[in-house]
């Protein structure tokens, strides 16, 4: 691995993000060209799913001028089908996924890339997220654990944990992410880079916004005064999350 110039995929799934689509890509782009800069050479391929977005964002993505690819889903499926999409129509061996109205820093890829080169028993690494709201501390560590966009994994164990999940619960509390890194979590040795490589936007009605208010208490002040968050444990994401803990138990020999 180490004497072969490394492939990585960068998926994108994009819903109606005419207005951040651009801005999200050339910071993709900016970050995969600061590795040549640092003396890594990378073969990246940047991987936009469109998830039947109804606004410009086709538009503005066909009109960006780097180089990329455009996947259109024939029906809405949410971010994690969309995510899965594009891992299964990608190559790269490392894998990388950004939202659309979010940005990776230059140092990002290169970062994440370093730490897993230098090590073969890494299955995945992930940063710092700078989060764009006023939040107490007591949240970022848990928010770096779950982010969907601060992570680079080796592709084998996306497949092994069989990807993102795609219920339609985890599509309506946006939590596709925060199972799919808990599974990597029990099931692969990682590491966590102590420094800021990615931003994550709160916008309208997304998952940070949701959790505005929760976020600016601590978490035990928020314990006590029982503020709802607007997220839900239903039973069709806890008999997902049960199956997948027991894979994940199986693969490790359990």
């Amino acid at each position: 691995m180490r004497n072969r110039t490394p492939t990585a995929a960068i998926i994108i799934p994009a819903y109606n993000a005419a207005r951040t689509i651009a801005r999200t890509l050339d910071s993709a782009a900016a970050s995969v060209n600061a590795c040549l800069h640092n003396g890594l050479e990378v073969d990246a391929e940047i991987i936009v799913v469109d998830d039947c977005s109804t606004d410009d964002t086709v538009a503005v993505v066909e009109a960006w001028t780097g180089k990329k690819r455009l996947l259109r889903q024939s029906t809405n499926r949410g971010a994690g089908a969309a995510r899965n999409a594009g891992v299964a129509q990608s190559t790269g061996t490392f894998l990388f996924f950004l939202d659309a109205d979010d940005v990776f820093y230059p140092n990002h890829i290169h970062s994440c890339l370093q730490a897993l080169i230098a090590d073969d028993a890494l299955g995945y690494v992930f940063a710092r997220v700078k989060i764009d709201m006023p939040m107490h501390d007591d949240w970022r560590p848990s928010l770096d654990e779950s982010c969907p966009i601060n992570f680079c994994l080796r592709r084998i164990w996306h497949d092994m944990i069989q990807g993102f999940p795609e219920e339609p619960d985890f599509r309506t509390y946006g939590t596709e992410d925060t199972l799919y890194r808990a599974c990597l979590r029990r099931l692969v040795k990682h590491a966590k880079l102590d420094i800021e490589t990615c931003e994550q936007f709160a916008s309208k009605g997304n998952a940070l916004d949701r959790q505005r208010e929760k976020f600016a208490h601590s978490n035990a002040n928020w314990q006590s005064k029982g503020i709802d968050d607007g997220f839900r444990l239903t039973p069709q994401m806890e008999a997902v999350a049960v199956a997948r803990f027991e894979r994940v138990a199986k693969l490790l020999g359990g």
